[in-house]
């Protein structure tokens, strides 16, 4: 980091606050589904890996908004605000989502009115499409500089975002039989598609011959970054991250998906060991 970074203080650097809730949160998310899910049977044990799953989930928001991240995001460079929205929108929600318990949710899925809504928002088409066009027109020269120069609407996006976000994730990663994943197949369909939405939203950030945005143009130059090479890496980062975690999430559904069918079609030993024809 530059130096002129460390003249902030340290709360506007790492945000201690931000971290308390976090730690409260994690905190608070151990004991539900371990002392206070034994005391009150809500449920079945949570696996481990959904444990470390849900908090590197909580801690992946703190990394993008309780530490410098953030602030060179608001401050600096548009290509760290990408980084910023790829931790939110593309890490923490799948995260999240495979770490909840289904019997979490349950008891709001009980109400009918709430689980039609769901039901409608969380269906693959509705899902893909409002979380691009979203993040699409948030992105528009217009909202973009509101969202830079007033720190509540950047907040108001980040949460609209992260929604948004879960839903075009729930088809892939839906903790709930209620509201269930698609198939394999149809998963890896999806994500194929997933990425492909974002290449318009890309290519214009990445190919434009001006800066589209007024905020990073003004705003001050560190790591040798003038504002039009920050722009164009922004859009890279943009679609290499979200490419890089669709093939990675896609490979991940493939060989699960193979290793069940080999084991569907391979004939079952009999009683005495032998493979039963």
């Amino acid at each position: 980091m530059t130096p002129s970074l460390w003249d902030y203080p340290f709360e506007e650097l790492w945000y201690p606050d931000l971290l308390a809730w976090i730690v409260l949160l994690n905190a608070a998310y151990l004991l539900l589904v371990s002392v206070w899910r034994r005391a009150y049977n809500w449920g079945p044990p949570v696996p481990a890996y959904k444990q470390v799953l849900f908090s590197l989930g909580l801690w992946t928001v703190y990394l993008s908004e309780g530490t410098p991240i953030h602030l060179i995001s608001e401050t600096y460079l548009f290509s760290v605000h990408m980084f910023q929205h790829t931790l939110l929108t593309m890490i923490m929600p799948p995260l999240i989502l495979l770490g909840t318990p289904d019997w979490t949710l349950r008891p709001l899925l009980r109400l009918r009115p709430v689980r039609g809504v769901l039901r409608a928002l969380v269906h693959p088409v509705p899902a893909l499409l409002l979380f691009n066009l979203i993040y699409s027109l948030w992105h528009m020269p217009v909202a973009y500089q509101a969202i830079l120069l007033y720190h509540w609407f950047h907040a108001v996006q980040h949460a609209i975002l992260v929604a948004t976000a879960m839903l075009m994730w729930w088809p892939v990663c839906s903790p709930t039989p209620e509201l269930p994943r698609l198939s394999e197949p149809g998963q890896m369909v999806y994500l194929f598609l997933a990425g492909l939405a974002q290449i318009a939203a890309f290519a214009v950030i990445t190919f434009s011959d001006v800066v589209l945005y007024p905020f990073y143009e003004e705003a001050p130059r560190i790591f040798g970054l003038d504002a039009m090479a920050d722009q164009q890496l922004a859009g890279v980062i943009m679609h290499l991250s979200g490419g890089i975690i669709f093939i990675l999430a896609w490979v991940v559904i493939f060989f699960r998906w193979a290793t069940r069918e080999e084991r569907r079609v391979l004939p079952r030993p009999d009683e005495t060991g032998r493979a039963a024809v």
